[in-house]
């Protein structure tokens, strides 16, 4: 045959129901075309792996479309209709495709659709007939069965925290293209539990889902091509909600739904060990960071974490830090788009304000009194191991000082936990005796030699990690571990 002509989409949002914080079409950055190819070639993403990948195989990569927001609440519907007019648009404008790679989060819901990668899935499907659609998935995804009815081959990260989002795109293209060539005939099998995992508990280096990832590679073969993991994202009030494993068969379904029922077994067998770490109230964090020698000593606050879809504006820590970190050199940071903005102009001089609680609105004001050291806009380019080489922003900020102290405040939600947010607002986080960083486990990434001796705040929020504490108006009943004893 001609050399096969392979699209390749990506369209990531990840939602947390419980988050105040709508997303709008002003959240996305959105590249097309070559424009895509060339700012994102290189970095650690799907879409680049798969672009990569296909160009070694032989195959003509067709870069299409790159969108992606941080992850929040709820898209709007007006934005989420953007979305599919777009994906619709770039797909209805392209010649013939013999198949199609496309790059989606697998959780995202719109105030009207709870199952909106399904949707953007048969948009794709409608455009393209039947040549192969291969989908790749975040390992947050709650699979669905009309997600998994209207692909040909999905497939997730394997690793948490997500190191390996350009592997990912080249596994998938692998995939794709086989299919294209006629050497593989995909059939999956989707096995469900009813439970939900905290994000502390889903660490694939190490622990139970460390164990049953190992024993989910050992069952690959010639007829098992891949075993995927996906222990839900557990900030999500969906129906069919519960963590998923995926198995891709080549023309082996009673084997794949075999060991897809084996695994999700396994995975359920392990679920009392799969918990959050000791958490630890402010006072009793600051009183761990004295005693340790660890610098940076790390304390996640993952209960606002911008990456699991909240907003980042809890002010809580400015307050706890004030209290419990006299002398200490904190560098910390809280979303508040006024006062970042209040900041321009004035470095080196002093303000007064309150900061927090833009989007949740209920939440104590921080007052502080501070020398404004540093202010600024612009993008930079993320240099972790999650998203490296990722261009983004976090709009206007500014370094605000009392004493030792360092608060970085900015008018959008920043990856704390990725170096090179601290580095663009003028801040070296490897200088600082504590750094609290927004992050449920990027930062066990990013800063390897803090990871050990890291501690989770105990803190409500919209990404608290008291999971069963979360109220559940959709998801099915009983639930895990919400309904504990209805597993007894």
């Amino acid at each position: 045959m001609a050399v096969p002509r392979i699209g390749v989409v990506s369209l990531v949002q990840e939602t947390n129901t419980f988050s105040p914080k709508p997303t709008v079409w002003e959240d996305f950055t959105i590249l097309s075309d070559l424009e895509a190819h060339r700012s994102l070639v290189g970095t650690n993403t799907e879409f680049a792996g798969a672009v990569e990948r296909l160009g070694e195989l032989g195959a003509e990569p067709i870069p299409l479309l790159a969108g992606w927001a941080l992850p929040s609440g709820p898209v709007t519907d007006e934005t989420f209709d953007r979305l599919v007019d777009l994906l619709d648009g770039q797909l209805s404008r392209t010649p013939h495709l013999d198949g199609l790679v496309l790059s989606l989060h697998g959780s995202m819901v719109t105030r009207s659709v709870f199952d909106a990668e399904s949707a953007l899935i048969e948009t794709a499907r409608s455009r393209i007939g039947s040549v192969p659609l291969g989908v790749c998935l975040d390992l947050h995804a709650n699979l669905t069965e009309r997600m998994v009815k209207l692909a040909d081959i999905m497939l997730g990260y394997r690793t948490e925290p997500h190191i390996d989002m350009a592997s990912t795109g080249r596994r998938i293209a692998s995939l794709v293209y086989r299919t294209v060539k006629g050497d593989i005939a995909p059939q999956m099998a989707l096995a469900k539990r009813p439970m939900l995992v905290p994000a502390e508990g889903m660490r694939t280096d190490q622990g139970p889902m460390a164990e049953v990832r190992e024993l989910a590679d050992s069952l690959t073969s010639d007829t098992i091509l891949e075993v995927s993991l996906f222990p839900v994202q557990p900030w999500l009030d969906v129906p069919e909600l519960g963590l998923g494993i995926l198995v891709v068969t080549d023309h082996d379904q009673d084997n794949g739904v075999r060991v897809a029922e084996h695994l999700a077994d396994q995975v359920w067998h392990r679920r009392d060990r799969m918990t959050t770490p000791r958490l630890m109230n402010p006072e009793q964090a600051f009183r761990a960071a004295r005693q340790s020698i660890c610098r940076p000593f790390l304390m996640a606050h993952t209960a606002d974490c911008p990456t699991a879809g909240a907003p980042g504006d809890d002010p809580v820590m400015v307050s706890e830090a004030a209290r419990h970190g006299p002398g200490l050199k904190v560098f910390h940071s809280v979303l508040d788009p006024a006062a970042a903005r209040l900041c321009q102009g004035k470095v080196g001089g002093r303000v007064r304000l309150s900061v927090g609680g833009a989007f949740q609105t209920d939440l104590a004001r921080a007052r502080i009194d501070a020398l404004v050291a540093g202010a600024g806009t612009g993008n930079y380019r993320l240099s972790g191991r999650s998203f490296t080489g990722r261009e983004v922003s976090m709009g206007e900020w500014a370094v605000l000082v009392t004493g030792t102290h360092h608060l970085l405040i900015h008018s959008s939600p920043s990856i704390t936990a990725d170096p090179a947010t601290w580095h663009h607002a003028g801040l070296d986080p490897e200088q600082a005796e504590v750094l609290i960083v927004r992050s449920c486990s990027d930062y066990r990434a990013n800063f390897p030699e803090s990871a050990s001796e890291a501690v989770t705040l105990d803190l409500p929020g919209p990404s608290s990690p008291r999971i069963e504490n979360l109220v559940f108006r959709n998801a099915p009943r009983p639930l895990y571990p919400h309904d504990r004893k209805e597993f007894l």
